[in-house]
């Protein structure tokens, strides 16, 4: 039985009078949230949608019981995703459309289970509700695919969603990136023009429900190995190349997808540098791939030719003759072309008179005017700017 703090200066003076005081109202709930329907006894409360957070908070009439002193409890029948709590609040997010009715239970907290101390009822009553839970707008993509496009490359994506009529998609936050556009029907397309990584959230609605998602696209160049100019490479000679490439997204990691490198030289993966000293002749068919930190990648073909170290050929020139017309030729062996032959000095001259030399071909030519014997230093230098050199002697008969 409840009675008021309000009410309790009349309450004994009644009982001085000898008037009885009524009991308070039967424990009964509050209509204002969930009204009965029409031609029913259950009482409607709001519709929900799938996907959606829901909330109602029951509540007992004032005056009634010991409300709101009161605690609530279902027995089952709930929309797939929502419970009851203890005090009243209908909570969660339905996960099944349809029309669900269940019971609801209200009992009074006595003094005596903790409840205030005016009321002393243990009471409860039972109402029969109702939630209909329609199908919810539902953005059925939670990533775009893909998620990565290229620079002055056309995109295109098209969004979708369930549930709802007449559907409108909006940018509701963040930024597309330049180039592309949002279209009504949920299509995102364009041309970027500028890279990064651009976050955003995407709306559709259809006038009374929407729902969001966000999305998240990168926009970079092409990952592109700049065509490299392969040196030329000799035995015993310290070699270099870098590989470069432009476009994709650092970091980059480089590998040898087919041949293997010369002995003596390595690759680093994290630069792309081939570094070393090469330890056997040979021609050796590369490919090279660079892979980026989206995965992106590309190869290129790279043969790489060690030539064998530079060295003159040995060998004695023949015999030249005054007055007759004389030709003969160094050689050498390795190296890279093209060589260049020098004349480091000689006893008791450089040349003898008529003969001349040839530092493009190494060919000795002429017509000698003078005999004598010619002790000479010959040097070639290759291409990378090795050096071998040699002594001869050429002989001029009378």
């Amino acid at each position: 039985m409840r009675l008021t703090r309000l009410v309790l200066p009349f309450v004994l003076a009644a009982s001085i009078a000898g008037v009885v005081v009524p009991s308070a109202s039967a424990l009964a709930f509050d209509d204002s949230i969930c009204p009965v329907g029409t031609g029913t006894l259950i009482k409607v409360c709001p519709g929900g949608s799938t996907g959606t957070a829901y909330s109602v908070q029951l509540k007992g009439r004032e005056g009634t019981g010991c409300v709101p002193f009161v605690s609530f409890s279902t027995v089952g029948g709930l929309p797939p995703g929502l419970t009851v709590s203890s005090n009243g609040l209908i909570s969660g997010t339905p996960s099944q459309a349809g029309s669900w009715t269940f019971w609801v239970a209200m009992k009074d907290i006595p003094v005596e289970s903790g409840g205030v101390s005016w009321c002393h009822d243990s009471k409860s009553t039972e109402k029969q509700f109702s939630i209909a839970i329609l199908q919810g707008l539902k953005i059925q993509q939670n990533a775009l695919n893909p998620k990565l496009a290229f620079t002055s490359e056309p995109y295109s994506y098209q969004l979708t969603a369930s549930g709802g009529g007449s559907q409108a998609w909006t940018l509701k936050s963040g930024n597309l990136p330049a180039g592309l556009t949002l279209g009504s029907s949920g299509l995102v397309s364009g041309t970027p023009t500028a890279t990064g990584d651009f976050t955003f959230v995407i709306q559709v609605s259809d006038g009374s429900r929407s729902d969001a998602q966000t999305y998240t696209l990168s926009v970079v160049q092409h990952l592109k190995i700049t065509a490299p100019v392969s040196p030329a490479s000799e035995v015993g000679v310290p070699f270099t190349l870098a590989l470069k490439s432009t476009g994709g997204r650092p970091a980059n990691s480089w590998s040898i997808v087919q041949g293997t490198l010369p002995t003596g030289l390595t690759l680093d993966a994290a630069t792309g540098e081939i570094s070393g000293t090469p330890a056997l002749t040979g021609t050796y068919p590369l490919k090279f791939q660079v892979t980026d930190s989206l995965g992106l990648t590309d190869a290129v073909d790279v043969p790489l030719k060690v030539a064998a170290k530079l060295a003159v050929v040995k060998k004695r020139l023949p015999a030249a003759k005054v007055g007759t017309p004389y030709r003969a030729k160094l050689g050498a062996t390795g190296g890279v072309a093209p060589l260049r032959w020098k004349i480091l000095g000689g006893l008791p001259g450089f040349l003898p008179k008529g003969i001349k030399f040839s530092a493009r071909t190494g060919v000795f030519s002429g017509t000698p005017t003078k005999a004598g014997v010619y002790r000479l230093r010959m040097q070639v230098v290759d291409k990378l700017g090795i050096k071998s050199a040699i002594g001869i002697l050429l002989k001029v008969n009378a």
